[in-house]
């Protein structure tokens, strides 16, 4: 680096040491990062950086830096011990662990709702939109038509699977004659 003085850098001479832009600089010094002190020149003032400051800053955005993207539970494992054993898995499983990720994800978005559109019951129960829709029809799930489509009620469907499941006689019936095979 090449100094101007005995006192220190200019921005332009900081931003190419640093390899980043004066704005950029100048974020660094309003930060606290780095000191800065202003030189009158002929026609205003120029900023001024200390070297060994420069150095320091440089070596600090330089070194990695590690943060984990997952809370574990048990001190055992780092999260980079949970990455390398992703990279063994096939890929397919790793698929199957997004999806079933995602999956949850949308559950636990569904849970806060106090109403869902039946493609939403369908998700959060397993059953097709076809079976809930006949469940509906035949008076056995409340529901209220909104505009083209169903609303349901989670409490109300929860009530409807437990009202399937009461006996394990009555479940099958209740199964075959809704087209749920066992």
């Amino acid at each position: 680096m090449v100094l101007r003085g005995s006192s220190g850098v200019d921005k332009k001479q900081a931003a190419q040491f640093l390899s980043v832009s004066t704005r950029t600089i100048e974020n660094y010094a309003k930060e606290g990062r780095l000191s800065v002190v202003y030189l009158p020149i002929k026609n205003g003032r120029q900023a001024d950086y200390k070297e060994e400051e420069l150095q320091r800053l440089k070596e600090e955005l330089e070194s990695p830096v590690h943060r984990s993207i997952i809370a574990t539970n048990s001190p055992e494992r780092t999260t980079s011990e949970l990455f390398e054993s992703l990279t063994t898995l096939p890929q397919e499983r790793v698929m199957e662990l997004l999806e079933a990720l995602a999956n949850s994800q949308r559950l636990v978005m569904l849970w806060n709702k106090l109403v869902w559109n039946l493609e939403e019951a369908a998700i959060a129960t397993g059953y097709s939109r076809f079976h809930l829709r006949q469940a509906i029809a035949a008076g056995d799930l409340r529901a209220q038509k909104v505009g083209r489509g169903w609303k349901v009620q989670p409490q109300d469907l929860r009530e409807y699977t437990n009202w399937l499941f009461k006996d394990e006689d009555t479940a099958q019936n209740r199964n075959r004659m809704a087209g749920l095979q066992n």
